[in-house]
């Protein structure tokens, strides 16, 4: 029975992430271990919420002896920002994208071992619902430290990535909830 009930929780997920209008894809470039993205797009309605999402593919190989759950949330950090027409910053935000690895679908190849595992990561994640201050157009930057290589005391874990997409839609219906964990923001109201 927990299957089914995972099983509807993900699709609840995938049909809630995905309504709306999109506006704009961007495809990740890679270079030197880093994606980054900038460009713009045009927001038509007024007072309706949008959202920043990612769709992805990467690679983790993981060894531990210690393991401290904590040391994963420094992983692959990006920062998102959008700007106005003016170039006026409006919101701007660093995390890491393990903060939404409870949404990732995983795959593990080969055995899995106490303390050692390699896995291929897919996703599509909300990083950002937000309601613009007007109509109009707006500047997006995005990076993401995409290829790393981590070595601690007691942990080893190295990450790549395959596949990089970021979307904007727009007249979406913000999830809320702790299984969401991205903002959501009146832009109109809020200035960073």
């Amino acid at each position: 029975m927990t299957l089914v009930i995972h099983g509807f929780d993900f699709l609840k997920h995938r049909r809630r992430i995905s309504s709306r209008r999109e506006i704009v894809r961007f495809e990740g470039d890679k270079k030197n271990g880093r994606i980054r993205i900038s460009g713009s797009f045009k927001i038509t309605t007024s007072q309706k919420w949008c959202r920043i999402g990612l769709v992805f593919r990467f690679s983790e190989t993981v060894k531990w002896y210690e393991y401290e759950p904590s040391i994963g949330l420094r992983f692959n950090p990006y920062r998102v920002s959008i700007a106005d027409h003016m170039g006026k910053v409006l919101f701007s935000e660093k995390r890491s994208l393990m903060e939404f690895a409870s949404l990732f679908k995983t795959a593990y190849a080969g055995r899995r071992f106490l303390g050692r595992y390699t896995a291929t990561h897919r996703g599509n994640v909300a990083i950002l619902d937000f309601i613009p201050p007007c109509p109009g157009r707006y500047e997006l930057d995005f990076g993401l430290v995409a290829d790393e290589d981590f070595t601690e005391n007691g942990h080893k874990r190295t990450t790549i990535f395959q596949e990089l997409t970021l979307y904007v839609r727009e007249g979406v219906k913000p999830m809320e909830g702790s299984e969401y964990p991205h903002k959501r923001v009146n832009l109109s109201k809020k200035s960073t």
